[in-house]
């Protein structure tokens, strides 16, 4: 006979959304129990071998900075990476459970099975025959569920040699060394495969069939200051100035030269291989942008779609034909799958449940840890959606009514399709971090009162306005946490902009730069595209100009000995 527990909340998924979850609830009064799976918390951050269990790869780090990734009331410590690897963050999440007192409440090894909603209340069954009854239910399992493996029985279905999910690929395997590969996708997995396989092949091509956006995670953000992380270059002031949503006008042209070393780097790579009609920041951005450096059309060669497979032999777009002995899909995975929720629930986009968080029918039901931001961390999204959920779950902030709910989920919805129409559809949870970050601060009421900040604290709101955006930005209305968000801001701004980069920025943005620039870049792709170029391209002239025109980028913005 089955164990019943009761509380006011239930938390799905004991990963890092899970934790957040779990403390947020903990913090507005409500009872919680947490349900987790696997015999440890930190969910994929936890290293497995196992090619059939999802985790980050042995080199895995962050592809966010410590400023953006940090909970806002919790910072790394000191000695962490700037860039935190696996096994800093699991054991920053170890101290996050224990200083919050969070293990009480999490149950190892209870892999929910099914869940029903009976007189109101979700039941939650596991496989150990445990049932657990609440009146609130989070999902937290992540994104990183069921891989995305529709290419193996489609495109590569008559393919002989051998293929992979990315998830199965945790280090180079021995068996292709020296071999030929050919890897699918354009993320951060597919950069992180790219850079490790490098030393291990002898050739790798790299499809990527709707192009792709990159960017730099470190680089010198001023010529004579020391690298920093570039989602740094994050400010109140800055994005007022040059906001994200726009394609920061005035400073795309930034981001662009410290990516790929070429002002008319579009999309950040400039290879007409891999350029799609989306504008700069309305796509899915690759933060792993070192890895270009390595694309050099020998060793690295940037390929566009995949028109047909037979035994070995790759046809590509552009006619091409190639023999591979391997072939790894870094598709992503399933967002949808949720095998425990009754279907009502579970067959929903997410861009039809309010703010991509809460089931609009049936509020008592929300997800969090699925939105992605185009710049920032997923951790810190979450903590902004746990806030908020907490509190509507404690009744301290109401929902709007139904038909206000279902109103605004479609013009969100018809918004963000708007704002990522090139990218796939099953990135549908992905946002412009600033956007919806504000959206969702405001709706929790924790969104900072910067005019009532200024007349108590200027000097306090000069730091906030200046300092590069982190989850402390919505701590400063809580007057228990505004001397340590302030301080944490103090600490994150050094060595960014200042007002003067500001007021260049500015001008640059009134001078159009970007605007000629965009017509400079559709001279060098028609170039690039045309028929001629890659009979010129290997010439030892052409070389030597690309060099010298990239020499600036690598005497002023380099980051060749960092990530």
């Amino acid at each position: 006979m089955s164990k019943i527990n009761e509380h006011d909340v239930t938390v799905i998924g004991a990963g890092w959304s899970g934790l957040l979850a779990c403390k947020h609830m903990l913090e507005e009064g409500l009872t919680v129990t947490v349900l987790e799976s696997r015999p440890t918390i930190g969910g994929v951050w936890q290293y497995s071998g196992d090619p059939n269990e999802t985790s980050v790869m042995l080199s895995t780090q962050c592809t966010s900075s410590i400023t953006v990734t940090e909970m806002s009331d919790f910072p790394m410590p000191d000695e962490f990476n700037t860039f935190p690897s696996h096994t800093e963050i699991v054991r920053y999440l170890d101290s996050y459970t224990d200083h919050f007192k969070l293990r009480p409440h999490i149950h190892l090894n209870a892999k929910v099975d099914r869940v029903e909603k009976i007189d109101g209340h979700w039941n939650i069954h596991t496989t150990s025959d445990q049932r657990y009854i609440s009146k609130y239910l989070v999902v937290c399992t992540g994104i990183y569920q069921k891989a995305n493996t529709e290419l193996q029985s489609t495109l590569f279905k008559n393919y002989t040699g051998s293929v992979y999910h990315s998830k199965e690929i945790k280090f180079p395997l021995a068996k292709h060394e020296g071999h030929k590969i050919l890897i699918v996708g354009g993320g951060e997995t597919a950069s992180d495969i790219v850079t490790e396989w490098y030393d291990h092949t002898s050739c790798i091509y790299w499809s990527i069939p709707r192009g792709q956006h990159f960017f730099r995670k470190y680089a010198k953000i001023m010529p004579w200051g020391k690298p920093q992380p570039l989602d740094k270059v994050s400010s109140r002031a800055l994005t007022t100035i040059a906001p994200y949503h726009k394609s920061k006008p005035g400073l795309s042209w930034i981001c662009k030269w410290t990516s790929n070393g070429s002002l008319l780097a579009y999309q950040g790579h400039g290879i007409p291989e891999w350029k799609n009609n989306s504008s700069f920041f309305h796509f899915a951005i690759n933060k792993n942008g070192k890895v270009l450096d390595l694309v050099d059309y020998k060793k690295v060669v940037p390929k566009g779609a995949i028109t047909k497979c037979e035994n070995k032999l790759v046809t590509f777009a552009d006619g091409s034909c190639e023999e591979f002995d391997a072939v790894i899909t870094c598709t992503g995975y399933d967002h949808h799958y949720f095998p425990f929720l009754p279907e009502k629930y579970s067959n929903k986009m997410f861009r039809d449940r309010y703010k991509l968080i809460f089931d609009v029918e049936d509020p008592t039901l929300a997800f969090v840890g699925y939105v992605r931001p185009v710049v920032g961390a997923i951790p810190s999204v979450s903590e902004l959606q746990s806030r908020w959920v907490a509190k509507v779950f404690a009744k301290k902030v109401s929902l709007k009514p139904l038909e206000m709910r279902q109103a605004d989920a479609k013009i969100d919805a018809l918004y963000w399709e708007d704002y990522f129409k090139g990218s796939p559809q099953r990135q549908e949870a992905l946002v412009e971090g600033f956007v919806y970050g504000d959206d969702i601060a405001r709706l929790a009421q924790i969104f900072p009162d910067y005019k009532e900040l200024f007349l108590r604290n200027p000097k306090g709101w000069f730091t906030a306005i200046f300092a590069p955006y982190s989850g402390t930005t919505y701590r400063l209305n809580e007057p228990a946490y505004e001397e340590h968000a302030l301080k944490t801001m103090a600490k994150h701004r050094k060595q960014t902009t200042n007002p003067i980069h500001l007021l260049l920025i500015a001008f640059m943005r009134v001078s159009g730069i970007d605007r000629s620039l965009a017509r400079l870049e559709n001279v060098k792709y028609a170039i690039q595209t045309s028929w001629w170029w890659p009979y010129i391209r290997d010439l030892r002239v052409i070389r030597a100009l690309n060099w010298m025109w990239c020499l600036p980028k690598r005497v002023l913005f380099d980051s060749s000995s960092t990530t």
